[in-house]
């Protein structure tokens, strides 16, 4: 007989009571089966919850429906329904009879999407308790101020009642908005723990205490995936491509210009290194984790300081520098700093 699979439980998240919970690791270990379980099982309640996605495209009526496909909704409402259907934004139970004949529940949810924010402001959520935030985490692009938005609209949903917001995502990039904004401890994280903040919004002039669970490896899952991603699917760890390293040690490398890349809470140092035999040039990049003295700070943070700006400078080793970024002539001291410092680049609009 095989061997009954484990999968995520959420109740420890949400025991903590905190406002924001946020979820992420590997593939296909149930996160998303659990979020689902918990909007039908508030819907019995009478409650209602709000599924979100980044942009319109992704959160469609058909794939609002389908994301309930997996769903045992008979099971679990016990006979009194046998699916969710998604209609005109909202979200409702339905059943069949013998002779064909549908019937609909009143709504138990609406989904939407963040992009669309403004277009909610104006409308009343009455009972929503839960707004779910599917793959929050991306390795493209994330809407300008983000998390700015994402507060927004909480306030809308929520008004003043109590309100839970789960965030769901895999581990796909580190350098995410919302972990450099609310929660910038999560980088270092262990896996399998839940981690606490307290974070006070300026702009929307409320206090917020963040849950985050870096959701342990569960075995028996994912274990179709193989290559560079096969970690990160299948394991939870964060997911890096193998980049180049330096040809020979640094120490036999004359260092002829260095600056250092900072973003949030990433810093970076890229020195533009010369073979002293060979006469040839390339760009060694690691974190930085000492301050010292250095050439120039390239930083998303206001400075009026002559030697730290937002942007490149048109001398001749940045040019050169910026030249083998742009063509991927870059060394790099583990694949981790890699995959981290091409999404800060990216970010940073310095690409």
């Amino acid at each position: 007989m095989a061997r009954k699979r484990d999968y995520y439980d959420r109740h420890p998240l949400f025991k903590t009571g905190s406002q924001i919970l946020m979820v992420y690791g590997q593939n296909c270990n149930g996160k998303s089966y659990q979020a689902k379980e918990e909007i039908i099982e508030r819907a019995l309640r009478g409650e209602r919850t709000f599924l979100l996605r980044r942009y319109p495209d992704d959160i469609r009526q058909n794939k609002a429906q389908m994301y309930f496909d997996d769903m045992p909704v008979n099971k679990i409402t016990k006979g009194e329904w046998d699916s969710i259907v998604a209609y005109q934004s909202q979200l409702y139970f339905q059943r069949t009879d013998e002779e064909g004949k549908r019937e609909r529940s009143e709504p138990i949810g609406f989904f939407g999407s963040l992009s669309e924010w403004q277009r909610y402001k104006s409308m009343a959520f009455v009972n929503y308790t839960l707004m779910v935030f599917e793959e929050f985490i991306t390795d493209s692009y994330y809407l300008n101020d983000e998390p700015l938005l994402l507060m927004r609209l909480m306030t809308t949903v929520f008004r003043d009642k109590p309100g839970t917001v789960l965030m769901i995502g895999n581990t796909i990039s580190r350098t995410v908005p919302y972990f450099m904004q609310w929660t910038p401890g999560v980088i270092k994280q262990a896996q399998g723990t839940i981690d606490i903040y307290h974070y006070h919004d300026e702009d929307e002039d409320i206090n917020v205490d963040i849950a985050v669970e870096y959701a342990g490896h569960i075995k028996g899952t994912g274990a179709l995936f193989f290559g560079n991603a096969a970690k990160s699917i299948n394991k939870g760890e964060w997911f890096v491509e193998s980049q180049p390293r330096l040809p020979k040690e640094l120490f036999y490398y004359e260092n002829i210009y260095e600056l250092a890349i900072e973003y949030q809470t990433f810093s970076f140092v890229l020195q533009l290194l010369v073979d002293p035999e060979e006469g040839t040039k390339l760009v060694y990049v690691y974190p930085r984790t000492k301050k010292r003295k250095i050439d120039r700070i390239i930083t998303d943070k206001f400075s009026d300081a002559f030697l730290i700006t937002r942007y490149w400078r048109d001398i001749r080793p940045e040019i050169y520098i910026r030249d083998a970024i742009a063509n991927k002539r870059v060394v790099y001291s583990d694949n981790l700093t890699a995959s981290d410092f091409n999404s800060v680049m990216d970010q940073m609009g310095l690409t």
